[in-house]
């Protein structure tokens, strides 16, 4: 019986070492897990932390030092363009036709629209889809005129079918004549922007005073309304299709050099400038709007409500204007270093000067953004011009 209980009272102590041994390893395994969380949450705060401060450091500050990194030449600083982008072969640039030549049907809506520049108002006729009249109007709700229905017996011109006053309005005028008094009865939409009007049946008192009609096309029209661009239609039509075809040839060459060259790399600290000069301008933007906005004393929000985009977006999006920005800069100098011209500053100024009319926008430019940049215009155009001369219209 005594070595029975002995045994069993050293099973007993060997069962509670055991269990004593037991929980101080589990006590250590939770110690060590509990020292890896507090380790990683550690790693992830101070991962946060030093992310942080990299988004902060890398932020675009805006700076209206336009020309910081420009010659009064235009070119970027310090650099050869030809370093950071490989040019397309703007030797042998293609054009076709079709982009450069107005089509018959391009040209009859051009002229249409010079001819509905100087319509003249004419007391007969009657209104057609289409037409653009003058009226004057009183409108009444259960015969009580209400605020805003009423022209002030100032003329109002209205083109019929353009939709400008609520369903209905303008069918009505249709089929009546200049001189006609017409009651137009229509109802305001359930979602119209004045509550005192929404779902209100109304009327309206119009008078047509007259219809708006063409001017004659002929040499007497070019005479009044278009004397520098000739004084028969045979000039008159000369000069249109000669200013489209110079005009639209350079816009293709210009998106032709840009869109087919290469950047390969990037001047750093221009690069930087530019986007800080980017945002520099759409914080000016925004700052423009805040004060349009109080002049009526609205409020326009925040500078994110104005952009639409979070921080990290928009810090992206800058980038990729930047980024835009200096390819064009760097692919216009670049076709001026090929070509080995000795492009002054002088020359530069000069060509701005014609460019723009004078002294006045050189003058008002180099004042809000420095000589560098005013005469990056002039870089631009001496790409183009030495492009174009290149260029084949087929």
């Amino acid at each position: 019986m005594e070595d029975s209980t002995v045994s069993k009272s050293k099973q007993k102590r060997e069962e509670r070492a055991k269990s004593v041994e037991k929980k101080k390893k589990e006590a250590l395994i939770w110690k060590i897990v509990g020292i890896c969380l507090g380790v990683t949450a550690l790693g992830l705060i101070i991962w946060g932390i030093v992310s942080m401060v990299i988004r902060e450091s890398n932020k675009v500050e805006p700076s209206g030092d336009y020309s910081a990194y420009l010659e009064d030449n235009g070119f970027v600083k310090g650099i050869k363009a030809t370093d950071y982008v490989t040019l397309c072969d703007y030797k042998n640039i293609v054009v076709p036709s079709s982009e450069v030549v107005y089509s018959d049907e391009e040209f009859k809506d051009v002229i249409n629209q010079a001819l509905s520049a100087h319509q003249v108002l004419k007391e007969e006729g009657t209104v057609a889809d289409g037409d653009k009249v003058n009226i004057d109007y009183v409108g009444t709700i259960d015969g009580v005129e209400f605020e805003g229905g009423n022209s002030g017996g100032e003329g109002y011109d209205l083109t019929i079918g353009s939709g400008t006053f609520i369903d209905g309005f303008e069918s009505q005028l249709i089929g009546h004549k200049a001189g006609d008094d017409v009651t137009v009865k229509v109802t305001f939409p359930e979602d119209y922007g004045k509550a005192e009007l929404a779902g209100k049946p109304a009327e309206f008192a119009v008078k047509i005073h007259g219809i708006y009609v063409d001017p004659e096309y002929n040499d007497d029209f070019v005479k009044e309304f278009y004397p520098d661009m000739g004084s028969t239609v045979a000039e008159y039509e000369k000069t249109l299709r000669d200013e489209h075809y110079d005009g639209a040839l350079r816009d293709y060459v210009t998106t032709f050099l840009t869109d087919s060259s290469t950047i390969n790399s990037y001047p750093a600290k221009y690069l930087k400038n530019v986007k800080q000069t980017t945002k520099f301008s759409d914080v000016q933007s925004y700052e423009y709007m805040n004060q349009m906005y109080s002049q009526y004393g609205m409020q326009s929000g925040t500078f994110e409500d104005f952009i639409g985009m979070s921080d990290s977006e928009y810090e992206t999006d800058v980038t990729d204007r930047a980024e835009k920005f200096v390819k064009a800069d760097l692919v216009y100098q670049a076709v001026i270093e090929t070509e080995g011209v000795d492009f002054t500053a002088a020359e530069a100024e000069s060509m701005v000067k014609e460019m723009f009319g004078g002294d006045d926008y050189y003058n008002s430019s180099v004042e809000t953004y420095g000589k560098g940049y005013t005469m990056k215009n002039a870089v631009k155009n001496k790409a183009v011009d030495i492009a174009v001369g290149y260029a084949t219209v087929k």
